[in-house]
């Protein structure tokens, strides 16, 4: 079963992609031309993004590298403590709304550091799947359409943030 599985996976992209062609080609659709215009708005859209890409990954490399997160730990673990968090997870709440990369590599050195069935390991997992990187996607969405007047959509999603954080800590400290 696994080995049918495997196979499923390997020939999906290109059974999907020569289902895409001969249907176009079955249409009598100029298929290349159709591709190729696709191709270009692709890079169009990547070019608008690049600069709002740049910017938050100096932004979150400026945090990291700066110690910022190091004084942010120091200030909030005696809080953290009281609520009965593992302050392993600072870096992760703080770091996971800008950065979903940035939050797998600390989401790799909580679990290499407490282990994955550890209640902080499985926090931050529940977490890292749980948790929108909301001013990432902010950032780019406003930035590529031009939107000025973000209204609610930072509130709402930082009250969405917090309460994805909340609900992963509180599931698995119950489960």
């Amino acid at each position: 079963m696994t080995a049918f599985f495997s196979l499923l996976s390997a020939a999906f992209i290109p059974v999907m992609s020569a289902m895409i062609i001969l249907y176009g080609l079955l249409k009598k659709a100029p298929v290349y031309d159709y591709f190729i215009a696709g191709a270009k708005d692709g890079l169009k859209t990547a070019l608008e993004i690049l600069p709002f890409l740049i910017g938050i990954f100096l932004a979150v490399n400026g945090l990291t590298a700066s110690g910022i997160l190091n004084l942010i730990y120091e200030i909030f673990s005696p809080v953290l403590s009281f609520f009965d968090i593992p302050a392993q997870l600072l870096p992760l709440m703080f770091l996971r709304a800008v950065s979903g990369s940035g939050s797998l590599i600390i989401l790799q050195d909580i679990l290499e550091s407490t282990g994955p069935d550890s209640y902080a390991g499985r926090a931050a997992c529940v977490m890292s799947g749980g948790c929108e990187t909301v001013i990432y996607v902010l950032a780019l969405y406003f930035g590529v359409t031009k939107v000025k007047e973000m209204r609610h959509a930072l509130k709402g999603g930082l009250i969405g943030y917090f309460t994805g954080i909340i609900v992963s800590l509180a599931v698995c400290r119950f489960i």
